[in-house]
């Protein structure tokens, strides 16, 4: 079985995701492919995989660089932020044979509900997606084989908000939404998903919930 781990957001969790997964996969088939449409700042260095020669770069690019240098071409790219098709599109003109895992570190339910409508198009799938707040959050993952469904998509749960798509948000708007976020708690996140991508590697799918808090991990 051959995967293409689709990261859609490369910030918080998502850099510090898409830093560790090619060495599960070292010598492997599997591909990458980081998605986002924005750029490295300052202040990403705190708490996101970039370094101050990346500034100004878009997060996609500057990360893909640094995983093709380190660990082979094996990494692509989709630089901006995504509408509702465009990740479908590319899976299928792109990745024909490889079965896709969608990794959602988003911070907006408006690219969540993308990410849905991509996994509902799809007839083989992992989708996995991350939130978390300040301290704590969940990772929620799905799968679907020849449309028979395992888990629960995040909105089958609760409504999400009705927010705008980053690409209507102005640059001071989208500034101004950076929620405040812990260093630890983007690694603890980061390395839940990870444990769940190890578990698809290994042949086995825990679909459901995993809650992460402080000095807590539960999954159901």
């Amino acid at each position: 079985m051959k995967y293409v781990f689709v990261i859609v957001g490369v910030g918080g969790t998502g850099s510090l995701l898409a830093r560790d997964i090619p060495k599960l996969i070292l010598h492997q088939e599997h591909r990458i492919v980081l998605v986002d449409g924005d750029r490295v700042e300052e202040k990403n260095m705190v708490r996101q995989s970039y370094q101050e020669h990346d500034i100004n770069e878009n997060k996609a690019i500057a990360l893909a660089r640094k995983i093709n240098a380190f660990y082979g071409n094996r990494c692509g790219v989709i630089d901006k932020y995504v509408t509702k098709d465009e990740i479908l599109l590319m899976l299928r003109k792109q990745y024909p044979t490889f079965l896709p895992v969608l990794i959602g570190c988003v911070d907006n339910d408006k690219t969540r509900e993308i990410l849905e409508h991509t996994f509902h198009q799809l007839d083989r799938c992992v989708y996995i997606d991350s939130a978390n707040s300040e301290y704590e959050g969940n990772v929620y993952v799905v799968a679907k084989e020849d449309g028979q469904r395992a888990g629960h998509l995040r909105s089958e749960v609760y409504a999400l908000d009705k927010d705008i798509h980053p690409t209507e948000k102005s640059c001071e708007a989208q500034a101004a939404a950076g929620n405040t976020q812990y260093m630890v708690t983007n690694l603890k996140m980061a390395m839940t998903i990870i444990e769940h991508v190890s578990s698809i590697l290994h042949g086995e799918i825990k679909e459901g919930v995993t809650n992460v808090r402080r000095f807590e991990e539960v999954h159901y």
